[in-house]
């Protein structure tokens, strides 16, 4: 490697002893301010709030914007947040699970599992609110 980012030849550190000593964690402040934006917004803090807490707190605003949308995807789950990616996930679930059997070698009882398998789907679909939008009148 030509170089480090700190400018430093990348060498044993000489006087200064393992280049190890030189590493910053960066890592774990960031987690652990993105574990508190998460339980602040599980207890009903507002978004912005939370991103003014954490500028309070010594991040940038920029910053403070980016721990709480981490924060955000991960409390989703108990915000109550249908995605995209868990409705597709659960369909295609369902779908394995109708193809993957022994008798898809025999073509009306496939044929029949696959239906049965994809009208458990349209139900499992619907009640997650991913079904088929509807016009109102």
């Amino acid at each position: 490697m030509a170089g480090m980012a700190d400018g430093t030849d990348g060498g044993d550190g000489g006087a200064e002893g393992s280049p190890l000593g030189r590493v910053v964690d960066d890592d774990t402040p960031r987690r652990e301010a993105v574990e508190w934006a998460a339980e602040a917004l599980r207890e009903g803090g507002a978004f912005e709030a939370v991103a003014a807490a954490l500028a309070g707190r010594g991040w940038s605003a920029e910053e403070a914007e980016e721990l709480v949308e981490a924060a955000r995807v991960l409390t989703r789950a108990g915000r109550g947040v249908v995605t995209r990616e868990g409705v597709v996930g659960a369909a295609d679930r369902y779908y394995r699970r109708g193809t993957g059997r022994w008798f898809v070698g025999m073509p009306m009882l496939g044929a029949a599992w696959r239906l049965l398998h994809s009208l458990a789907t349209l139900v499992a679909l619907r009640r997650a609110g991913g079904g088929p939008a509807t016009k109102k009148r």
